[in-house]
């Protein structure tokens, strides 16, 4: 069964990334942006950086809020604190004559800047940069974003926003484990937290909790990275037409001796084509729904590990109203997708456009109806 969709909508939720490791060494100052080779974290993705040392960001002070990551010593690689600004060069005094001067820089000095969240843009180079609005984001303009200051924190995570309890898992995991000894692990590149914070946990220690604050075991276990809403959807754009075949293997199972054959139904599968426009936009649909551009389907061809499969809705009829013979409410189908091909079009005299074809994963439903 083919189900053709000329200017219907198809609707995607990708999957979130896991969280990652960064050490010190990432950040690249001309840039204000740290360089993050997993390539689950897209431009326009909120994220929440966390360190329980401090991030290297302005904690509302005007400094950094990491009081330990300053520099002592004239010279040094970090940024000279406050408390150390006496020292300019090798023959100034390393101690103030005011024995009441604070020697170490407090966080009450500066502020104490453990967790954040804003939205990234991922430059050419795999840098993300940190903005305050998704628009900016989007645009990734080198004026917006947010400073970063060399200072020594060691090692932050980088998460992306989800559920109050994979927020408060991500966080006792931060607080309570040395991210740094975690940084040479058996991941390719950053560290995943697949080894230290599974959501479901396969270590003795730490030992999985399921107190408020203590909830690395979180139920149920799939949804733990899923906002409250369930993640976001939204409206794939720039589509001219998509087709979803369906189909449903059968098994003979006839036995010997008889005349007239029997089958039955065995898997459920499908596949299909979708046929989009190139262009990068920002935007929401008639209905006030977010818009993805084209790049989101160019995008989930490259991706082999976590991230290549994304939640699809194809929709062929949307809040019908009741009138008489035409019953009110929804019709589309839901499953999951994977990329497994694109063509792209670049004629001379045309507009540049793309194809690809997709096989779904999982269950296909097909939902109906107002509610």
């Amino acid at each position: 069964m083919a189900v053709l969709g000329h200017r219907g909508k198809l609707w995607l939720r990708r999957e979130a990334p896991d969280a990652v490791v960064v050490p010190t060494s990432a950040v690249h100052l001309l840039t204000n942006a740290i360089l993050v080779r997993n390539p689950g974290y897209w431009s326009g993705d909120e994220v929440t950086i966390t360190c329980p040392d401090g991030l290297p960001i302005d904690s509302g002070s005007g400094q950094p809020g990491c009081p330990d990551g300053h520099a002592m010593y004239a010279g040094s690689d970090w940024l000279l604190g406050a408390n150390r600004a006496h020292i300019a060069g090798d023959d100034d005094d390393f101690y103030l004559a005011d024995d009441e001067a604070p020697f170490y820089l407090r966080s009450e000095d500066v502020g104490l800047a453990e967790t954040r969240s804003f939205f990234v843009y991922r430059d050419q180079l795999d840098r993300l940069s940190f903005y305050t609005s998704q628009a900016a984001a989007l645009r990734g303009s080198k004026t917006d974003r947010i400073p970063l200051f060399r200072v020594d924190f060691g090692s932050l995570l980088l998460a992306p926003v989800g559920s109050v309890d994979y927020q408060n898992a991500l966080a006792l995991c931060s607080s309570e484990l040395d991210l740094g000894d975690y940084r040479f692990s058996d991941i390719r590149d950053e560290v995943t937290l697949a080894s230290i914070c599974e959501s479901a946990p396969a270590y003795q220690a730490p030992t999985a909790g399921t107190d408020d604050y203590d909830n690395a075991d979180v139920q149920p276990r799939g949804e733990v990275d899923s906002p409250v809403d369930r993640g976001i959807w939204n409206v794939q754009g720039q589509l001219s037409d998509w087709s979803l075949n369906l189909t449903a293997q059968e098994v003979d199972t006839t036995a010997v001796g008889e005349k007239f054959g029997d089958s039955v139904k065995s898997l459920v599968t499908g596949g299909g084509q979708v046929d989009f426009l190139i262009a990068r936009k920002q935007g929401i649909d008639r209905t006030g729904a977010p818009m993805s551009d084209s790049t989101t389907l160019l995008r989930l061809l490259l991706m082999s590990e976590k991230g290549c499969k994304a939640d699809a809705q194809f929709w062929m009829i949307t809040d019908q109203v009741d009138a008489g013979e035409l019953l009110p409410g929804d019709l589309f189908y839901q499953s999951q997708l994977l990329v497994t091909s694109i063509a792209i079009n670049t004629r001379a005299t045309d507009i540049i456009a793309g194809s690809l074809n997709f096989v779904t994963v999982g269950e296909i439903a097909l939902k109906m109806g107002t509610n």
